[in-house]
């Protein structure tokens, strides 16, 4: 993981070194959970390539729909915590507008654990009713590929700021999956809803 980090910091490190970049904070909504990333975009005519870091948000989810990794992917550790994003964005140029729309593909890494709440039938109360238990359990970690195509749309806020927004959906596949989850589809359909604020660095 530290090797993977390595790579990333040294080709932010290249591509600062060009101009039309671009910083990006976001908040997403994925599939696994949610997350902020900051990351470094690069211009090449209408063209964007997109390179960032991401921090996963620990989220405690009670909603009895018994996923497995919908929504369950949880930090149990600082490196957890930590993943990375890349993208691909197509920008449509609009006259005399500050809108700019894109299309884009993503792909976002996380390996982490997952943390799932569980009710097993457990037997009957003297009245006659039925009675589960309650069991937390941590599993994994799993690693999840998150994969998503989708439309977007820059708006220009002043001279160097903008807001960034996009949202799409795709196909998450997981790997390394636990024991414990034998017999689990290693992917599922996911989706992406982001919002964030971009800084001009370079024209």
């Amino acid at each position: 993981m530290k090797i993977v980090f390595f790579i990333i910091f040294l080709a932010i490190f290249n591509l600062s070194a060009f101009s039309q970049l671009d910083l990006i904070g976001s908040f997403n909504a994925v599939d696994i959970g949610r997350n902020v990333t900051l990351s470094i975009k690069k211009d090449i005519n209408n063209h964007s390539l997109l390179l960032g870091i991401k921090y996963n948000i620990n989220k405690i989810i009670h909603d009895n729909q018994n996923n497995v990794f919908r929504k369950r992917f949880y930090a149990t550790n600082f490196a957890e915590h930590f993943g990375f994003d890349l993208g691909y964005q197509y920008n449509f140029s609009l006259k005399s507008s500050n809108a700019k729309p894109f299309v884009f593909y993503s792909l976002q890494f996380t390996d982490s654990h997952t943390r799932n709440l569980m009710f097993f039938p457990y037997g009957y109360m003297p009245s006659g009713q039925f009675v589960y238990i309650r069991i937390l359990d941590f599993f994994g970690p799993t690693i999840a590929l998150e994969h998503n195509i989708g439309i977007g749309l820059n708006v220009k806020l002043s001279n160097r700021f903008f807001l960034h927004q996009k949202i799409g959906a795709g196909i998450v596949n997981f790997i390394n999956i636990d024991e414990k989850h034998l017999g689990t589809s290693n992917w599922e359909f996911g989706s992406i809803i982001s919002v964030g604020l971009g800084y001009q660095i370079k024209n």
